[in-house]
């Protein structure tokens, strides 16, 4: 006997026939909240088949409902173009690639299989067809649709979306232009992948000299090792990505010294040296009193769509028709999203972790968490299925398909946070230069680009430009041969040359100058730390932990009263706290962490208060450092910190350099 429910929703019908689910379909149409146009109404269902005016779903319990098109909300609307496919497979091209079913050796991670072809069916917003332009010159909304990702449940599926393959790119450099200390020099955008092409813009605004005002933009053949100049305008530009499907470049004019301001404007044949306008859309907030807006981050998501980050906004925006698609706020400049392989999904980072969302819809597809950290560097993995997460000395790399951990480590060195790139299967670079080894857990090199731009990671190369005195464009291997040879001799070694490692026992020595803090109170905030490095406690360990809180020299602080016409200036005295840990064998410090009291550059005095009574407040030691501290888990031998490498950008290429010879300060008690 077959079982049929009716339901009434916003004034249509939905029927519901009872029927089991294939697994083959379970695991091709994930499950999502359908909302109907009011917003009143939803079901949580996967997509069966898509019509001209209908779709069928099937709900969690089971249940086939067949629904018209135009009473499902915006939301729901985009998702089924950005998904619109042949109705025997809706998701056509978008199979999650199946991991590696080998074992890992000793224990070590592996990739997942990313080998398997890429379909070339459109996913996103470049399966929708695009918008006609509503003028030459419009203004983009600032309101509308908005993404909360603080409090947001997930409703539509991950599907691995791997990186398309792209050809290798030839090692080398192009001289560009000279530079000085007024030119902004961009990041290089890649133009043409397969003609190794990289456009790059050179722009300066000076005050109150117009005349040097002036905006150009190079397109650089790594190939050929020329470079040309193919926009010379008089106003400041930056170029912000290229689109190779349609030729469009999107680029940002009229910029003020502080790199704020401008017009967003398509261009079309950029890189072929005859630009052409299509249209401008001015930015929200322009012209209004205050600093201009400020683009920090923008990429093209098809030929029309762009995901851009304006004072801390990250708005998505159809750019012909001016309609902003949705919002996302509290999004920091210096930590941008990462988009996956086809531009399927979007990682934005937020405090404690990221939020993993479908770029054409908005709608949320999960999290990745990384407790104690706030907006951490991203990057998906070319598998299309791993994130990894950085930020001080942690980093984090989550399987978004299994919602798991794949490696997690803490580092005996400051990583920092974004940029965030991933360079092979197994390591990336982060914000601060240094390798990581996800197998080792640990940074394996170091590459210094100073006084260069952020790099661009493609074809197997980190492209970078250049901007003291001559702007140069240069195209380095990463790694390079010492480095993947010191990666391999450290996978054959294994623990052995761990100094330090889980299951090490260790010492524990505390001291304290402190009236009211007591020994006993840090060695047991102590104590969580060293349980989450895996370390054991052993009163006789020649490895010591040492924990110490002390008083700082006292400091002296102005303050600037907010009110009244005399503004008073107020002196106040800080007296800190310091507290600090180290872990030493014998006399030699293997690794420390340290911190003081601050107090805030603005003070908000409460009713009686004076600012030194404010001051005081801030002025406290704090035993709870020792437990939010990340240990390393592991800590190489001496002898194998001397084999990681150090490399600097010069002339075009790497130079390895000495580590001995680079200045110190003592480690050593």
């Amino acid at each position: 006997m077959v079982l049929v429910r009716w339901f009434l929703l916003s004034g249509c019908i939905w029927g519901a026939v009872l029927i089991a689910p294939s697994v083959e379909a379970q695991e091709r149409n994930p499950l999502r909240l359908w909302k109907d146009v009011s917003g009143k109404f939803q079901v949580r269902a996967s997509l069966i088949e898509q019509g001209e005016s209908t779709v069928k779903l099937r709900t969690e319990d089971s249940r086939e409902i067949s629904v018209p098109i135009d009473r499902l909300g915006a939301e729901e609307r985009a998702y089924l173009r950005a998904v619109a496919a042949p109705s025997d497979n809706p998701f056509a091209g978008g199979q999650p690639a199946e991991p590696d079913a080998s074992e890992p050796a000793s224990g070590q991670a592996s990739a997942p299989d990313r080998r398997a072809p890429v379909s070339d069916q459109p996913v996103g917003f470049r399966a929708l067809p695009e918008s006609s332009s509503r003028g030459a010159n419009l203004a983009l909304p600032a309101t509308g649709n908005t993404v909360d990702l603080s409090d947001a449940s997930a409703t539509a599926g991950f599907q691995t979306d791997p990186q398309v393959s792209v050809p290798q790119f030839p090692a080398g450099s192009v001289s560009i232009t000279t530079v000085d200390a007024y030119d902004k020099v961009s990041e290089p955008v890649l133009a043409e992948a397969s003609d190794a092409n990289v456009l790059l813009s050179v722009s300066r605004a000076k005050v109150n000299s117009p005349d040097e005002t002036r905006g150009r933009i190079f397109v650089a053949d790594l190939q050929k090792r020329t470079a040309a100049l193919v926009w010379d305008q008089p106003q400041a530009v930056r170029v912000l990505d290229h689109d190779s499907a349609t030729g469009r470049t999107l680029v940002v004019d009229g910029l003020d010294h502080f790199q704020r301001g401008g017009e967003l404007a398509m261009v079309s044949r950029l890189g072929a040296g005859q630009p052409k306008v299509l249209y401008r859309r001015s930015l929200p907030g322009a012209g209004k009193p205050g600093f201009a807006p400020q683009v920090a981050w923008a990429k093209l998501l098809s030929g029309s769509h762009v995901a851009a980050i304006v004072d801390r906004v990250l708005y998505v925006w159809d750019l012909p028709s001016s309609e902003l698609i949705y919002r996302i706020e509290n999004v920091l400049d210096n930590a941008p999203p990462a988009l996956s392989g086809r531009q399927r999904f979007m990682a934005v980072p937020q405090p404690g972790g990221a939020v993993l969302i479908e770029v054409a819809t908005g709608a949320v597809c999960g999290k990745v968490p990384m407790e104690g950290v706030n907006h951490p560097g991203v990057d998906f993995h070319p598998n299309g299925r791993w994130i990894a997460l950085c930020s001080g000395n942690q980093y984090l790399v989550w399987d978004c398909v299994d919602q798991s951990i794949v490696r997690q480590a803490t580092t005996t060195e400051h990583l920092g946070t974004s940029p965030l790139d991933w360079v092979g299967e197994n390591s990336f670079r982060c914000q601060l230069g240094a390798l990581v080894h996800i197998e080792l857990g640990m940074s394996i090199w170091k590459y210094s680009v100073s006084s260069a731009t952020d790099p661009l990671m493609v074809g197997g190369k980190m492209l970078v430009a250049t901007r003291s005195g001559q702007c140069e464009l240069a195209s380095l291997q990463l790694p390079h041969g010492p480095a993947e040879k010191v990666a391999q001799d450290l996978l054959e070694a294994g623990d052995s040359l761990m100094l330090v490692r889980p299951g090490t026992s260790v010492s524990v020595s505390v001291e304290s100058t402190v009236d009211g803090i007591a020994a006993d109170e840090i060695a047991t905030a102590l104590s969580t730390s060293i349980r989450r490095a895996g370390w054991q406690v052993s009163p006789d360990a020649p490895i010591r932990l040492v924990a110490q809180i002390g008083r700082g020299e006292s400091k002296e602080l102005k303050y600037r009263s907010m009110r009244g016409p005399t503004r008073s200036t107020s002196t106040a005295t800080l007296h800190p706290f310091t507290a600090e840990l180290e872990i030493r064998q014998n006399d030699e410090v293997l690794w420390e962490r340290s911190t003081s009291n601050h107090v805030p550059m603005m003070l908000r005095l409460e009713e009686g208060e004076t600012v030194q009574d404010a001051v005081k407040r801030y002025e406290k030691p704090d035993a709870k450092f020792f437990a939010r501290l990340h240990l390393p888990p592991r800590i190489p031998k001496p002898q194998v910190s001397e084999t990681i490498g150090f490399s600097v950008l010069r002339n075009g290429q790497w130079q390895d350099i000495d580590r001995s010879r680079l200045p110190s300060r003592p480690r050593s008690r």
